[in-house]
């Protein structure tokens, strides 16, 4: 090949390169960068890279420059972040109380200076020794006749539709608040045993409280569920954007209804006895993008 024609080649793929349609797709893995120091980069950080069984995280991102549409990657499916500055994201994950052991990946993806960018970090998860709890109930609060078992099937169906959703904006930050004043949890991953029955573990903790104890929200959100459950009773659930929802069951009442904007340490309710309890308790659970998390630990997470 002449001199030329050498010069007039290099100086085409040149201007290919700069073409919209040759644009980078940067790759890192681990902390492992796989293109060029020039590239776009995103970091990733989590709260903790060995989290046990009931876990939740804290996953903060970081961008070298202005970064769009940032999202994660778990468990097979895309979640929200929330930009807390520019170029800086914030989300929370978490393992479910009945997920494997072993490792598993988070992703994080962004546009970064135009160039879609994604950053792995892989997490081992443990195990984590669960409580069991042994209830003796009457029977009526135990065996379920056809009618009943039809009502529980279809509550759980339309609550688990609701806690499908992935809403935009993310609501939630960091501290969340407890939602009583005297925080004092137990039983949570707790395996149950009925009248020496194996059941489903206990998803959320209790809280054993003097009927009409106020409750609040433990962070902005909007009502995704007001009303009447056989097991939950008088139940609200609040969704805080991004996948993140907290739940408060068998309340005396309840003052706010579905579609409701909440604020942060607002009333929505006072602890009582209704569905299937034995006595007046809050029963308060949390999900977060993963499944269902220790409540507890998220008042623990580091605020930036």
């Amino acid at each position: 090949m002449s001199r030329l024609r050498r010069r007039l080649l290099a100086a085409g793929l040149a201007c290919l390169a700069g073409s919209p349609a040759f644009a980078v797709s940067a790759s890192v893995k681990d902390g492992e960068p796989s293109a060029p120091a020039s590239a776009a980069r995103l970091s990733v950080s989590v709260s903790d890279g060995a989290p046990a069984q009931g876990d939740p995280l804290l996953v903060e991102v970081a961008a070298t420059g202005s970064a769009e549409n940032a999202v994660l990657l778990w468990e097979g499916t895309s979640w929200p972040l929330r930009e807390i500055a520019p170029g800086r994201f914030e989300g929370l994950i978490g393992v479910d109380l009945l997920a494997p052991t072993g490792r598993e990946t988070l992703a994080v993806e962004s546009s970064v200076q135009g160039v879609r960018t994604r950053v792995e970090k892989v997490l081992t998860v443990g195990a984590r020794r669960f409580a069991v709890q042994e209830l003796s109930l009457p029977k009526g609060m135990a065996q379920f006749d056809a009618p009943t078992l039809r009502r529980i099937r279809e509550e759980a169906k339309v609550l688990e539709e609701r806690l499908q959703r992935v809403t935009r904006p993310v609501l939630w930050q960091l501290p969340f608040l407890p939602p009583v004043e005297e925080y004092r949890p137990e039983n949570f991953g707790s395996r149950r045993r009925i009248n020496g029955e194996p059941r489903m573990p206990h998803a959320g903790v209790d809280l054993r409280l003097p009927e009409g104890t106020p409750v609040r929200a433990i962070a902005d959100g909007v009502v995704a569920f007001a009303g009447e459950q056989f097991f939950g009773g008088r139940s609200v659930v609040i969704d805080h954007g991004g996948g993140v929802f907290s739940l408060y069951y068998h309340l005396k009442e309840y003052s706010v209804a579905e579609g409701r904007r909440v604020s942060r340490g607002e009333r929505i309710g006072s602890v009582g006895a209704t569905g299937r309890a034995t006595g007046p308790h809050l029963h308060f659970g949390v999900r977060v993008p993963g499944g269902r998390v220790d409540p507890s630990l998220l008042f623990a997470l580091p605020v930036q």
